[in-house]
């Protein structure tokens, strides 16, 4: 029988309604089904505010609020197969608080966060159980997922994990997200990571499909942070999804589409509380018609960092030295422009000083200035890199309504168009924009 993977992330795990419509789709699956859970929502959000908290006294007390929001939403866990399992999951969490405060080591904290797909994994396989659905809770280092990498930074190694995989065969395996384990010990994939563990765990088990539960219709032309009324779209190509992802946070983790590439495995983006609904199939390109813009994304509230080069300053080094240190500063850098004499990085606004301050204090930099707030536009469509009338269609658009629009070309893409706009003109950018480009439903 063919196997289905399906994800439930935090947003879909935020009530007991939630869970009811989890348990749902599960048993009206009718196919072998594997599940990947995130952590609860905001409980890895609360476990990293508790790392950066040194008052280990209150540790107990946090565990306990931990344990009451699952039992809240899952009643049925101290009642379960899994109840000593799920108190001996708290206490190893609480123990860990206090020994990373005394003892801070990058595979202690992974340790931690890991600690809220786990207690999702005892809670769901439980709340399945109670209504007659044979489930086993299956911790990713139990199951052989294996990571390559340290720390937040690691990456699924698929052949390893297909030679190591081990999950139940009677059950349906209720799969830790976004961690594993590394040659060094716990590591985690970053934020978004369980969208990664589940496509690379269909290509580890050549599924038959992927489907990501969400808490929204499906993919639209523009996010919804920007409250204006995008299209749907019902299908995307695994290049247009993994540029969209990109700029459009939270839709799906960047790398997520790579392991389902080679075999072709469908990703289903559909909504947990409307299955009736469609949502968007993501998979091989099918274009046949001319290049056209499908879907727009933003990345929003950016500073450039520049500065200048004497002759006697390599511009290789310069960069690979400002790279370095504010990888270290875990300061993510969004956009580099480097050419003879001059730098260019994008920053967040938020991080902007810090990585100014943090860059002023080597000496074998220039102190860089800090530039106007900005924002940058991702026109997504097969082909449409390429396609000059596609660019000048975009163009002309921002002629016409007086916007001030800068074509980036640092890094051309067959299926992407990078722009950017200043800050205060985003919102208007993005509106006559797609309006302009037929992505809007009025």
């Amino acid at each position: 029988m063919s196997i289905h993977i399906h994800k439930f992330g935090g947003s879909c795990l935020s009530a007991i309604e939630d869970i009811d419509a989890v348990v749902e789709r599960i048993r009206l699956a009718e196919k072998q089904s594997v599940v990947i859970v995130s952590a609860f929502s905001g409980v890895t959000d609360r476990l990293l505010k508790q790392i950066e908290n040194d008052h280990i006294s209150s540790n107990l007390a946090f565990v306990s609020s931990i344990e009451l929001e699952h039992v809240e939403r899952v009643p049925e866990i101290n009642s379960s197969p899994w109840e000593a399992h799920f108190k001996d999951t708290l206490k190893h969490l609480c123990d860990s608080l206090e020994r990373y405060h005394t003892q801070p080591e990058e595979h202690k904290k992974a340790d931690i966060l890991a600690c809220g797909e786990r207690l999702s994994s005892l809670a769901i396989s439980a709340a399945l159980h109670a209504r007659g659905i044979p489930a086993v809770p299956t911790w990713s280092e139990h199951a052989g997922i294996c990571l390559v990498g340290r720390g937040e930074d690691a990456t699924i190694d698929i052949q390893a994990t297909r030679e190591s995989l081990s999950l139940p065969s009677k059950a349906v395996p209720v799969i830790t997200g976004w961690y594993g384990i590394s040659r060094d010990g716990f590591a985690l994939l970053g934020r978004g990571g369980s969208d990664l563990t589940a496509t690379a765990l269909a290509s580890a088990l050549d599924a038959a499909s992927v489907t990501i539960w969400r808490d929204v219709d499906g993919v639209l032309a523009l996010s919804p942070r920007w409250t204006l009324p995008a299209r749907n779209l019902s299908n995307l190509s695994y290049t247009e999804a993994a540029e969209l992802a990109i700029f459009s946070q939270p839709m799906l983790h960047p790398s997520a589409v790579e392991p389902l590439r080679d075999s072709g495995i469908p990703l289903y983006l559909r909504p947990l509380h409307s299955p009736e609904i469609g949502g968007t199939i993501i998979g091989p390109s099918i274009r046949s018609k001319e290049p056209s813009v499908r879907a727009v994304g933003c990345l929003s509230k950016l500073v450039p960092l520049k500065w200048n080069l004497s002759n006697a300053m390599s511009l290789t080094e310069s960069v690979s030295d400002a790279m370095g240190i504010l990888n270290r500063s875990r300061i993510n850098v969004v956009s580099i422009h480097a050419q003879p004499g001059h730098v260019r990085l994008l920053v967040s606004k938020r991080m902007a000083a810090r990585a100014k301050r943090i860059l002023s204090e080597r000496l074998n930099l220039p102190t860089p200035e800090i530039g106007e707030a900005m924002s940058i536009l991702c026109f997504v469509g097969e082909g449409i890199g390429n396609d000059s009338s596609t660019l000048k269609k975009i163009q002309e658009i921002a002629r016409i309504e007086g916007l001030k629009m800068e074509i980036m070309y640092d890094h051309p893409r067959d299926h992407a168009i990078h722009s950017s706009v200043s800050e205060d003109d985003t919102e208007k950018a993005l509106r006559v924009l797609c309006n302009g480009l037929d992505l809007l439903t009025n």
